[in-house]
């Protein structure tokens, strides 16, 4: 006896909405390398011996108006600022506590040069303090950078000096997947402090720097959402500053599963404070400089198993995360189908039902 259509299109429907659950299981890379979302990390490092490359594209366009001379007159001259920038990074899973990560900028603009130079590098590395069977996960992030571009605190990006730095940031991770409520949601939350020169006082020179952020993920059927807010905030400036005169950050994005495993990520940033100095103020305060108001990021991560562990604990998480991107695959192709399906379904239910006597 053949099933009825609408019985069809609720099994087809249930099994659509179970096929969401792998979405929690990509690959989740920040722009500087690390696990995390866009800027803020995961307390959790990424499994060992795994190794995450990915590469990040941003966009910002401004319209400048400046003025010229014209005969005794003055007239203004409009210019489209344009804002280009690759960042590529490196991240691995030393081991379940260690991480390693690597972050370089190939490209960026200057607003100065046809073509733009390099930017900073940094290296950092990832200590994450297990809480066996907790919700609530901690760890500690230390970088340095590297300046290796060959201009500094350029427009639109954020505050840089010629100088070798370092920085240290907590973290902490709530996860409601492993809670009694059972919620696919995560939270995460950044507090931490740089130092734009190592070679002068800890904690007290005027361009040091409160690092902030928080943010949560959740799936969206086969998507991840997610969300972040994050600021890069002078603490003992010799100028008077306003929070809102610093780098405060909201962004936004997509991360989904594409095909050959790889992640593709598109985000938004949307600059907070609603503040924008002028020429004048920036010649005045050093600490004031001219941040983007927004910008356009797109992603790509890509996934190498470099080496195994020896631990049959370890041997037992690959084997599962191996068989969770098989799934994911799988999965991927099954609601594809599953979707083709139900509008077929769909378009013969309306016609039987167009087709019964009045």
């Amino acid at each position: 006896m053949p099933m009825h259509p609408l019985k069809r299109i609720l099994l087809l429907a249930t099994a659509l909405l179970a096929s969401q659950t792998g979405s929690m299981a990509l690959a989740q890379v920040t722009i500087a390398g690390g696990k995390g979302h866009l800027r803020t990390f995961d307390a959790d490092p990424v499994p060992a011996g795994q190794l995450y490359i990915n590469g990040f594209y941003s966009l910002f366009l401004e319209k400048i108006t400046t003025p010229v001379p014209l005969g005794t007159s003055i007239g203004q001259r409009e210019e489209l600022a344009v804002d280009h920038t690759l960042n590529l990074s490196l991240t691995l899973g030393l081991s379940r506590t260690f991480e390693l990560l690597l972050h370089a900028v190939p490209y960026q603009d200057n607003q100065r040069d046809l073509f733009g130079p390099i930017g900073d590098t940094r290296i950092g590395i990832k200590f994450h303090l297990p809480h066996r069977g907790s919700i609530l996960q901690s760890g500690l992030l230390g970088f340095i950078s590297l300046p290796t571009a060959p201009m500094h605190n350029i427009p639109y990006e954020s505050y840089s000096t010629d100088a070798y730095g370092w920085g240290l940031i907590g973290l902490a991770s709530l996860d409601l997947r492993s809670s009694a409520l059972a919620l696919p949601v995560k939270f995460v939350a950044n507090i931490g402090y740089r130092d734009q020169n190592w070679g002068d006082r800890y904690f007290s020179a005027p361009y040091d720097q409160l690092l902030a952020g928080i943010g949560f993920k959740f799936p969206i059927r086969a998507t991840l959402f997610y969300a972040e807010t994050t600021g890069e905030i002078f603490i003992n400036p010799n100028e008077r500053l306003a929070l809102r005169q610093n780098l405060l950050r909201f962004s936004s994005g997509l991360r989904f599963l594409g095909p050959k495993q790889l992640v593709f990520d598109v985000a938004a940033d949307i600059r907070l404070g609603n503040y924008t100095p002028t020429a004048a103020e920036i010649a005045q305060n050093p600490f004031l400089k001219k941040y983007a108001d927004w910008k356009i990021l797109c992603g790509v991560t890509h996934r190498l198993q470099l080496f195994e562990t020896a631990s049959p604990d370890g041997r037992a998480r690959r084997d599962l995360q191996s068989e969770e991107q098989r799934k994911n695959e799988e999965i991927r192709k099954q609601r594809e189908q599953v979707n083709r399906e139900l509008d077929e379904l769909r378009k013969k239910v309306e016609k039987s039902q167009d087709r019964q006597p009045e």
